[in-house]
């Protein structure tokens, strides 16, 4: 007989997809549970390794994980409101090691584990619609320890595989002239391989400055090339240089936009990364063209199957509350509490904003950074599902530790936040700075 259940499947068993699961797993009268993760162990990028190419199975490396990380965010605002961190000694920003313990903590305290398949490789995902015009899922997945392959018939699929695993390689004139070492940031592990050296670094978002920082520590010198206004007095290392963009390279001497040129012998690209769905039919739509997905409804449901939902999307938001509410809302979507439109009207919705969005001048690849968008965002989703968004306290600490980066970019990491009620919060430092 058929189950009455609605069967969930979760593809990428990172931070998104323990998120979907804890609340899956706690209605588990309504829905039947399949979380498929293709390495050994849950946490997506935050399981550090020393590989940079691939794993035992032959997949590519899919943390991006560096060995000396950490959260350039506030703890406090970072943890997933109903499973505060146990870890609140010293800085708030604290190792990657401690969110992956974070993250297995609550995998076992929600019991999350009997509906995980580990070692497990989504191949194809095909959707099938119904002479009712029901659509369900056919999720072809292989076993990569016995390498049998099965595929199974799921109600609901909702992707975490992540967007740190495939970098985005600029094309620069002349790179194939540079004799020397070129990665990007993905494969980016120690700094210690820089010492005495001339480093280029393109980009300068998060893991470009997080990076340049830690390697000027070794090396002679670091050229931070970007297209951003210059980042100003921010206690930058003596040895750290920003230039603009680079133009082209001839050998090893790098040309950057303002003439100005360099003498570099190794190279990252901190270029951000590419969105990729490797596995889905050819049947759903899923452009990424400038690193944009398309077509998606609210950052998260896909216009023309809205049993396919789609996470990770927001950059530039605090991931970890914005999956808890998330998840939140695609169950009550699933459960028929919350009537989206017809997929035309979320089409239209969806171009409008779009439009209003480039109008602004915010560049198509831009448009999922939310910035202060977040903040209603999150209120929208949280009203939508009848549950209560964050308390002003949390963007007052977000607002602060930008502010804290930006004048003082080498000793940001040492303050130490405390929320003290819905309002308010002290810092401290715990280090000289």
């Amino acid at each position: 007989m058929p189950s009455s259940k609605t069967r969930i499947a979760i593809v990428g068993g990172g931070v998104a997809g323990l998120l979907v699961a804890r609340h899956t797993a706690a209605k588990l009268d309504t829905y039947s549970l399949t979380l498929f993760e293709q390495t050994d162990q849950v946490g997506g990028t935050w399981i550090y390794t020393d590989e940079t190419d691939v794993d035992k199975h032959g997949l590519a490396i899919h943390s991006s994980m560096y060995k000396n990380l950490r959260t350039n965010l506030p703890r406090e605002i970072m943890q997933i409101p109903d499973f505060p961190m146990k870890h609140d000694e010293g800085p708030s920003f604290v190792h990657h090691s401690v969110i992956r313990e974070y993250l297995w903590d609550y995998a076992k305290h929600f019991n999350l584990y009997p509906h995980i398949k580990l070692n497990t490789l989504v191949k194809h995902v095909e959707p099938e619609t119904l002479r009712n015009g029901q659509t369900i899922w056919m999720i072809t997945y292989v076993d990569m320890e016995t390498k049998i392959e099965t595929t199974k018939t799921f109600d609901v699929v909702v992707l975490c595989n992540g967007h740190y695993t495939v970098g985005h390689i600029p094309r620069i004139p002349g790179i194939e002239s540079f004799p020397s070492g070129s990665i990007h940031s993905h494969q980016y592990r120690v700094p210690e391989v820089y010492a005495r050296k001339k480093v280029c670094i393109l980009g300068a978002s998060w893991s470009g400055i997080d990076i340049a920082m830690e390697v000027s520590q070794y090396a002679e010198k670091v050229y931070l090339s970007h297209n951003l206004s210059a980042l100003g007095d921010s206690k930058m290392p003596k040895n750290v240089e920003q230039r603009p963009g680079i133009q082209s390279i001839q050998g090893n001497i790098f040309i950057f936009r303002d003439g100005s040129t360099a003498e570099v012998d190794n190279f990252i690209y901190c270029t951000g990364y590419k969105f990729t769905y490797p596995f889905m039919s050819s049947k759903v739509e899923m452009r990424t063209d400038d690193n944009h997905v398309e077509p998606i409804y609210k950052h998260l449901i896909h216009i023309d199957y809205p049993s396919l939902f789609i996470m990770g999307l927001p950059g530039i938001v605090i991931p970890f509350p914005m999956f808890h509410i998330q998840a939140q809302y695609i169950l009550n979507i699933i459960e028929g509490h919350i009537k989206l439109p017809s997929a035309q009207q979320m089409r239209e919705e969806y171009e409008v904003e779009k439009k209003a969005l480039l109008d602004r001048g915010i560049q198509l690849r831009h448009i999922n950074k939310l910035k202060e968008r977040q903040w209603a965002y999150y209120d929208e989703l949280a009203a939508a599902t009848g549950i209560p968004s964050f308390p002003p306290v949390i963007r007052k600490i977000y607002d602060h530790s930008n502010q804290m980066r930006e004048l003082d970019i080498g000793n940001y990491k040492n303050y130490q936040y405390r929320i003290i009620d819905d309002e308010n919060f002290v810092v401290c430092c715990c280090k000289p700075c």
